[in-house]
């Protein structure tokens, strides 16, 4: 993976990576911590046993002993080391597990990730962004990344608005035509032959429970439809009172709209995290605790872009004549 990248985003990968294992070494083995465990364990029943009853198979020392006094230093030697690599190890493993998000989204990202029609063009180099007067590498990199939930929330926003009135008034039409359609009822049976009327039916499916489970089908008289063929002016015009009561067209964005508003959204929150991402590999160089976020574009932590490549119109070559590597969509 990392020699199909270019060599400075290889080298970032790389880096990633060390970082990761560099954070899983700093993390107190388990061993480590049992046997901690285990020393404090021992020094509780050696301090006990100097101070119990005979009956109990103790010594009945009194606290002024001194073998008393050495085994309590003993016991709270062993209790403080336990307490110490267990705060360690809750400490770093976030650390660890804080230095491994950024990977996993990263090595996600060019193994499964990358769109199909899309290749890496070149490296991009972002310079560090000025940062405000009293500001360092951590302060502007927060200020990146508040600014990054801002353009997510205005994302949010514009995935969750209404469509206009005329379009769900046009949808619903086009919605209402096939029950129409649908729901005719046909009487030439009885008239031509004396037959059953024939009703709209619809296709149903069931479960049975039992000693195994199974599936069973049959077919149920279609009652919207029928309905929406016999008062089809009227359940349009209700249908029409809803919309009007439900829909915002102040609020709303037509799928054009919201598609445009959100591609710029996206371009923002990929050129802020950029700025973000390039405080963060200078807070890093100067040794500063400061890690990328999981849910940061791994375009920007590596510094690539994307470029879209005309889909194939002629057969691939055999195996034989492909040579060397393209990183489209992480496949050879």
């Amino acid at each position: 993976m990392v020699e199909l990248l270019p060599p400075a985003a290889a080298e970032k990968l790389r880096l990633l990576r060390q970082r990761r294992e560099d954070r899983h070494r700093l993390v107190p083995e388990f061993e480590q911590i049992r046997e901690a465990s285990m020393a404090r364990v021992a020094a509780e029943h050696a301090l006990k046993r100097l101070v119990s009853h005979p009956q109990d198979g103790g010594f009945n020392l009194g606290p002024d002993d001194r073998r008393v006094i050495e085994a309590q230093r003993t016991l709270d030697k062993a209790t403080d080391e336990f307490k110490h690599l267990q705060e360690l190890q809750e400490v770093r493993s976030e650390a660890f597990q804080a230095a491994s998000g950024a990977l996993v989204t990263v090595e996600d990202f060019l193994r499964h990730g990358m769109p199909g029609n899309c290749q890496i063009a070149a490296e991009i180099e972002v310079e560090p962004p000025k940062l405000l007067k009293g500001e360092g590498p951590l302060d502007g990199a927060a200020r990146f990344q508040r600014r990054g939930r801002e353009i997510k929330a205005a994302i949010h926003t514009i995935r969750s608005s209404c469509f206009p009135k005329s379009y769900c008034r046009q949808r619903m039409r086009e919605q209402v035509e096939p029950l129409v359609r649908r729901g005719e009822v046909s009487v030439s049976r009885l008239v031509e032959i004396d037959g059953e009327i024939e009703w709209p039916m619809q296709r149903v499916r069931s479960e049975l429970y039992g000693e195994q489970r199974q599936a069973a089908f049959g077919e149920v008289p279609d009652a919207v439809a029928l309905v929406a063929w016999m008062f089809k002016d009227a359940l349009i015009a209700a249908l029409d009172r809803e919309i009007d009561a439900e829909a915002d067209d102040a609020a709303s964005l037509s799928h054009e709209e919201r598609q445009r508003r959100e591609a710029e959204a996206q371009g923002d929150l990929l050129a802020v995290e950029r700025d973000e991402c390039a405080l963060v590999w200078q807070a890093q160089a100067q040794g500063l605790p400061c890690e990328f976020r999981a849910d940061c574009s791994p375009l920007a932590i590596l510094g690539l872009r994307l470029i879209t490549v005309p889909r194939a119109t002629e057969l691939p070559p055999s195996s034989a004549e492909r040579a060397g590597f393209n990183l489209i969509g992480g496949r050879r």
